[in-house]
């Protein structure tokens, strides 16, 4: 038993040195050893009420948390009422006016787990990802990638959203998760 707690106390300092060391300014911990989840939530937040676009979450994503040929990868539920009427969810990268990676606009689907996955392209300036209005991105598609300018060499932003077609349906974002792959 003794052992077992030494080795238990001897693992807890050391993480805790090495998360100590690793952590910039931001808080953030950089890894290069594969995918970190950056931003989870299972808390739901629904938009209703008003046909604006709405952020449903935003996610700040670090400077340099990705590197000039890292990846982002955000996953979302999504549901809405069930009726004619237009209700869309959209992934946006540098404020809620910022380049549409998703945009996704349904009436009668009840449930929906959009993804994205979006590259940096040996450039902390430029990106690439499947459009916007796709709604599988493994499906092999006749469009143009989505292409972006922006620098992820500064902290930045990821809003997911929803805009309603009618005020009185409802959109709900139920949760997400945002992670990132560093590489240089």
């Amino acid at each position: 038993m003794g052992l077992t707690r030494s080795l238990v106390e001897s693992y807890a300092e050391t993480l805790t040195a090495l998360v100590a060391v690793d952590n910039n300014t931001s808080g953030f911990i950089k890894d290069t050893e594969g995918w970190r989840v950056l931003a989870a939530s299972a808390v739901a937040v629904t938009h209703t009420g008003n046909t604006s676009e709405t952020a449903l979450a935003t996610i700040t994503i670090p400077a340099g948390a990705i590197g000039p040929n890292g990846t982002i990868r955000v996953t979302a539920l999504t549901t809405n009422n069930n009726n004619a009427n237009i209700k869309t969810t959209r992934f946006r990268w540098d404020t809620i006016s910022g380049t549409d990676f998703l945009g996704y606009a349904t009436t009668t689907n009840v449930t929906h787990q959009p993804q994205r996955t979006i590259w940096n392209r040996n450039s902390a300036s430029s990106q690439i990802s499947v459009p916007a209005g796709i709604t599988n991105p493994f499906a092999a598609i006749s469009i143009a990638p989505a292409t972006a300018a922006i620098n992820t060499a500064v902290a930045t932003t990821f809003v997911i959203t929803g805009q309603l077609a009618n005020a009185a349906d409802t959109v709900t974002l139920e949760s997400y998760l945002v992670e990132i792959f560093y590489k240089a």
